[in-house]
C-alpha cells in the first residue's frame, strides 16, 4: 500500500459535480441549514457551557455554578462509560481503539451542548487513521438527508501564523454516488484567499478530490430532542435548550447563598480610638465607626453576629436543581448542592428509577447507528487508500452495570443459550464485546457431551 501515491492521485479523482464547491469566499451568500435564530441560540448554548448565561446578573459578585458542564459530562459518562466498540478489521480496529474510543465521552458531551457533532476519519501520510470531530461551533451544516444526516457542510479550522489568523474551510458534499471535498484558506475575517501552500500546517493538503461512496463520508450524531425553537429548522437542539431560565435561577440562588455569608458574617463595629488609636482597622471583622472617643469602651463597641440562613439557601438551590433534572430527563436527586463540595452528582443510579436510564438509553440509540456509520466510512476510506479490509459488522455494546446487575444478566442470557433461544456466538459477542465473526471463532469445538460428532 502506498498512501502517498494515493494521496497524490486523490485530486485526479475529483469528478464533475463538485465544480462549484470552491465558491465559499463569502459565507453570507451560502444558504446553510442554520437560520439566524439557530445561530444565535447555538452561540448562547456554548456561552452557557462556559458559565456565561445571557440573563443579567442579579448580584455584584455573581457566582454561577457549572451546572451545564456537570450535567452534560455526567450523561456522557453514563452513555459511554462501559462501551465496547470493535471493528471487524484488526488494523482499522486498532486505529479506532487508539484514536476514537478514548474521545467518545467528550464527543457525546459536545453533542449534548451544541445539538450535534459530525465525525470524519482521515488518513495521514504515515498510513495511520485519525478521526476529526466538528461541532456546531466549527462546522456549518448546509444540507441534510431524510434521516437528518449531513450531506453537505463546511469544517472550519483557524490557526495563527506570523501574527495573523488564517481560516481553512473544508467543504464536503455528497451526491449519492461520490463524496466531494474542497479545501480553501482565507485571512480570517476577510474574503482574501491564500494558498494552502503558504501555511506550513496546510501545505501538504490537497485542494480538492472525490471518493466513490454510497453513503456520506461524515457521520452525524444528533441529540434526540425536537426543535421547538425554530420549527422550520432541521437542526437539533441542546440538552439544556429549554432550561436556560432554570439555569439562571440556579445561579441566582447560589449567588444569594454566597452573598448571605458576605453580608451576615460576624463583625465588630468600634471607634477607631478603640481599635488601635489612629492606626485604623486591624482585620476584616472590625469596622470603623465615628465615635466621640470619650465614652466608655463598652459604649463605643457594637457586635454583629446574625444567624446565617444556610439551610434555607441550600434548599432554594436544590429546588431549582430538581426542576432542571425534570427538564433534561434525569432522576430526582441526581444533582445536589453541598456546602463542602459544591455541585455534586449521584454516586450511583438506582435501577428502580427509570428516568435517567430512559434518557441514557435514548442517547445510546442515537449513538449506535453513528458508530456503525463510522465503521463503514472507515472501511470505505481505507479501501480507497489501498488497504485490504476485512468485511464485517462492528461490535457495539454499551454495558448496563450502572443500571442493572450484570451477574443477573449473565445468568439470564446463559439460560437462554441452554434453552436454545440465543446462539452461543451471540452470547460470546455480548460478554466479550467482540464482533459476531470473532465470537464464533472463539467457540470451542463441539463434543459428544453437547451433541457434536465424535
Amino acid at each position: 500500500m502506498n498512501v502517498l501515491k494515493t494521496l497524490k492521485s486523490f485530486v485526479k479523482s475529483f469528478k464533475k459535480g463538485g465544480e462549484n464547491m470552491d465558491d465559499i469566499a463569502d459565507l453570507s451568500k451560502i444558504e446553510s441549514a442554520s437560520s439566524p435564530l439557530m445561530r444565535e441560540k447555538t452561540r448562547e448554548w456554548w456561552s452557557i457551557f462556559q458559565g456565561n448565561l445571557p440573563q443579567s446578573v442579579t448580584h455584584k459578585n455573581f457566582r454561577p455554578l457549572p451546572t451545564a458542564y456537570v450535567s452534560t459530562a455526567y450523561l456522557a459518562q453514563l452513555v459511554t462509560g462501559e462501551i465496547k466498540y470493535e471493528l471487524a478489521d484488526e488494523r482499522l480496529n486498532s486505529f479506532a481503539q487508539k484514536n476514537l474510543l478514548p474521545r467518545l465521552d467528550r464527543i457525546v458531551q459536545l453533542t449534548l451542548v451544541g445539538g450535534y457533532t459530525v465525525i470524519k476519519p482521515y488518513i495521514t501520510r504515515s498510513g495511520e487513521m485519525f478521526f476529526d470531530v466538528g461541532t456546531s461551533r466549527d462546522f456549518l451544516p448546509i444540507a441534510f438527508d431524510e434521516n437528518g444526516h449531513v450531506t453537505e457542510g463546511i469544517f472550519f479550522e483557524r490557526i495563527r501564523y506570523k501574527g495573523k489568523i488564517y481560516e481553512r474551510r473544508e467543504h464536503h458534499r455528497f451526491d449519492g454516488e461520490a463524496h466531494y471535498v474542497h479545501n480553501s484558506a482565507y485571512l480570517y475575517g476577510t474574503k482574501q484567499r491564500v494558498e494552502l501552500t503558504d501555511i506550513p500546517r496546510w501545505e501538504m493538503l490537497l485542494p480538492e478530490g472525490a471518493i466513490p461512496s454510497d453513503i456520506p463520508m461524515i457521520a452525524t450524531f444528533r441529540t434526540p430532542y425536537a426543535n421547538n425553537i425554530d420549527l422550520d429548522s432541521e437542526l437539533p437542539i441542546s440538552l439544556f435548550a429549554n432550561s436556560v431560565g432554570t439555569l439562571h435561577e440556579i445561579d441566582a440562588a447560589h449567588s444569594e447563598y454566597i452573598a448571605e455569608f458576605r453580608k451576615m458574617r460576624a463583625k465588630v463595629f468600634a471607634d477607631e480610638t478603640v481599635l488601635r488609636g489612629k492606626d485604623g482597622i486591624t482585620d476584616d471583622y472590625f469596622v470603623k465607626i465615628d465615635g466621640d472617643g470619650t465614652s466608655a469602651v463598652e459604649q463605643q463597641i457594637m457586635t454583629y453576629a446574625p444567624q446565617i440562613r444556610e439551610e434555607a439557601h441550600k434548599a432554594a438551590i436544590n429546588n431549582e436543581l430538581r426542576l432542571y433534572e425534570v427538564q433534561i430527563g434525569v432522576s430526582c436527586g441526581t444533582f445536589t448542592f453541598d456546602s463542602q463540595k459544591g455541585l455534586v452528582t449521584a454516586t450511583q443510579v438506582l435501577s428502580e428509577d427509570r428516568t435517567t436510564y430512559n434518557t441514557v438509553a435514548q442517547l445510546q440509540r442515537q449513538l449506535r447507528p453513528v458508530l456503525k456509520a463510522v465503521a463503514e466510512i472507515t472501511a470505505n476510506l481505507a479501501r480507497f487508500y489501498g488497504f485490504d479490509v476485512v468485511d464485517g459488522e462492528p461490535a457495539i455494546e454499551f454495558g448496563d452495570s450502572v443500571f442493572e446487575d450484570t451477574g443477573t444478566e449473565f445468568s439470564r442470557r446463559f439460560q437462554m443459550v441452554q434453552a436454545g433461544l440465543l446462539k452461543p456466538e451471540e452470547f460470546n459477542a455480548w460478554y466479550f464485546g467482540v464482533p459476531l465473526e470473532k465470537a464464533r471463532e472463539m467457540l470451542p469445538e463441539m463434543t459428544t457431551l453437547f451433541g457434536g460428532d465424535e
